[in-house]
């Protein structure tokens, strides 16, 4: 009798540790999943916060002129802020690539800055483009060029 006793304590004890076990497992597990998830959703949410400009765009046509490495390019800026500027062109540059630009308002003198592409429309297809171009973000500029720059959002609000 004091056998079976003892065996079936020790079949219950070893199932009992068989679930302590498993329930260890499946609940590290969803709490990684859960954290995952938060991960996710935070980095994704960081995403969505960094995409917002910190400087909001004015629409503006001013010609503009680049330096590339195929040479000086005549082209546009659609819109424009303290950061960056949406540029019309008919062959956006690269991804990343840096180059050097120079805004021509009608009414101030030249104003200098170097750029990097952060986006393009070069590959969506024609019909679904209103124009070509590229979204640059200024890396570049001497204070008093941002003042200028500062001055055409303000006189275009």
């Amino acid at each position: 009798m004091f056998k079976n006793v003892t065996l079936v304590f020790g079949i219950i004890v070893c199932f009992l540790g068989i679930l302590l076990v498993w329930l260890i497992y499946y609940f590290s597990k969803s709490r990684d999943r859960s954290d995952s998830d938060y991960q996710s959703s935070l980095k994704l949410s960081q995403r969505t916060e960094e995409e917002k400009r910190l400087h909001p765009r004015v629409d503006i046509n001013l010609p503009i002129s680049m330096e590339t490495p195929e040479g000086t390019i005549g082209a546009e800026i659609k819109n424009i802020s303290i950061g960056g500027a949406f540029i019309c062109c008919k062959k956006p540059l690269p991804l990343g690539e840096v180059f050097s630009l120079t805004i021509l308002p009608p009414d101030n003198e030249p104003i200098a800055a170097t750029a990097r592409v952060i986006w393009s429309n070069v590959n969506v297809p024609e019909d679904k483009v209103v124009n070509r171009g590229m979204g640059v973000r200024f890396i570049k500029m001497s204070e008093k060029h941002i003042q200028l720059v500062r001055q055409i959002t303000q006189k275009s609000d």
